[in-house]
């Protein structure tokens, strides 16, 4: 009896503690900043995650537009006709995510289809320039922001 409850209460702290390791794992991937995000575009592999995390800023209004508030898209992306993507639906024209992680994985769908016409960093830019902005600055504010990102802590 002794044995079965000494199990039984050992079994109660590990459950205990795995869930708060749990809870803390989850609560540290969704929390939102602006280093985090810097953070997962380079875990998940996104090419030029300087010029990425610049993107995400210009495309929020430094994450505070209502597309990312509302829709969590980091990248003002529309809902896909022809390629795999992890929005979950359309608001204000725009894709809508589960969580801003989402967003960057469907940007890096987004990435693969393309990234090949971009071998470069030059070339990217300029990919962006032709087929991604609809500002005709977009690609001198993302230069700006980029430096602007290596001043601080990013």
């Amino acid at each position: 009896m002794k044995k079965l409850i000494l199990t039984l209460f050992l079994s109660l702290i590990v459950l205990s503690k795995t869930n708060q390791t749990n809870y803390e794992i989850i609560t540290q991937v969704i929390s939102f900043s602006e280093l985090n995000v810097y953070k997962q575009l380079v875990k998940i592999g996104i090419a030029y995650p300087d010029v990425v995390l610049a993107q995400a800023k210009i495309e929020t209004g430094n994450f505070t537009s209502k597309i990312f508030i509302e829709n969590n898209n980091l990248f003002g992306m529309k809902l896909p006709e022809r390629r795999e993507t992890t929005a979950i639906g359309k608001n204000r024209n725009h894709a809508t995510y589960t969580d801003w992680i989402q967003s960057i994985k469907d940007y890096k769908l987004w990435q693969d289809k393309m990234i090949h016409r971009a071998p470069t960093k030059h070339a990217y830019l300029a990919y962006l320039k032709r087929n991604y902005a609809e500002d005709k600055n977009y690609i001198n504010k993302i230069k700006k922001t980029v430096k602007s990102l290596k001043m601080s802590k990013v």
